[in-house]
């Protein structure tokens, strides 16, 4: 085999495409905020921000069957989940075991029957809502989308 060394080299690198800088879309953002809230609270019994802030573990947010994100993750790194708790006491050579509350598990079946059909519902209704206000404000937006990128902002609406 010879090798030509006066050949042409292959081009072996793809010139890299100018990127532009990503912006933030604020109604897919808001889009994104509302379903979650729906998740949380058809599986959790608790409103997004209740779930993800509550400084209080969920105590004093009203209703029952309520879990935050504090107790899920003391759930998964080994810990209670915050929805049942057993005490042992011990008066007198006597011992009594007793458990407040349910299973995480039935904790959350418990909040899909009270709730599942909201969330569903909402889960349908706030992708198609979304759409229907894109179409309607495309002009509008638009206009203010080119405002938004003159100005230097990375957002759009």
């Amino acid at each position: 085999m010879v090798i030509d060394v006066y050949m042409a080299r292959r081009k072996s690198r793809r010139t890299s495409r100018r990127s532009t800088a990503k912006s933030l879309n604020l109604a897919g953002l808001a889009e994104s905020a509302l379903i979650a809230n729906a998740v949380t609270t058809g599986f959790f019994n608790c409103g997004l921000r209740d779930f993800v802030v509550s400084p209080d573990g969920g105590k004093g947010i009203a209703g029952q069957n309520v879990i935050t994100a504090r107790e899920l993750l003391a759930g998964i790194t080994g810990g209670s989940f915050g929805t049942s708790t057993t005490a042992t006491f011990t008066y007198g050579g006597m011992t009594t075991t007793s458990t407040t509350g349910s299973p995480f598990g039935q904790t959350v079946k418990a909040n899909l029957s009270a709730n599942g059909g909201a969330m569903v519902a909402q889960l349908v209704l706030i992708p198609a809502g979304f759409k229907v206000f894109n179409k309607l404000t495309r002009k509008p937006r638009s206009t203010l989308n080119k405002a938004l990128k003159m100005s230097g902002l990375p957002m759009k609406v």
